[in-house]
């Protein structure tokens, strides 16, 4: 709290001196700030929630649309769909293939033992 000088006007005891003001009258008035109740206190502390309230939630929201943003970016990035597909079909074909004429040379290596067998030349 201010301390009073000499010829300054008075003010309560127990408000604060924040300075001077003109009035409509053209008097230069001492400007005074109270202490605040309990009810004022309790709505500085709600309006201050409200309004951390809003910016987290404004704060999230770019968060998630920067997520977003950057997947669909990336997934754009990527090849088009069709090609990628026709490109993994052509490597699981081209492996099937591969795969059944190993198969054909393994049928054909056991019809050999079997035939070897049944003449006596194999155990």
């Amino acid at each position: 709290m201010g301390r009073q000088g000499k010829g300054e006007p008075s003010r309560p005891d127990g408000t604060f001196f924040s300075g001077y003001t003109m009035d409509s009258w053209q008097q230069w008035k001492i400007v005074c700030l109270t202490t605040m109740s309990v009810e004022d206190i309790e709505n500085v502390y709600i309006f201050g929630h409200l309004i951390t309230g809003f910016l987290l939630f404004g704060v999230g929201g770019y968060l998630v649309y920067r997520v977003i943003r950057k997947t669909w970016t990336a997934v754009q990035s990527v090849p088009k769909l069709p090609v990628v597909l026709d490109g993994v079909c052509r490597a699981i074909n081209s492996q099937t293939e591969m795969l059944r004429e190993q198969n054909r040379n393994l049928d054909t290596i056991l019809e050999q033992n079997r035939s070897l067998a049944a003449v006596g030349l194999r155990g």
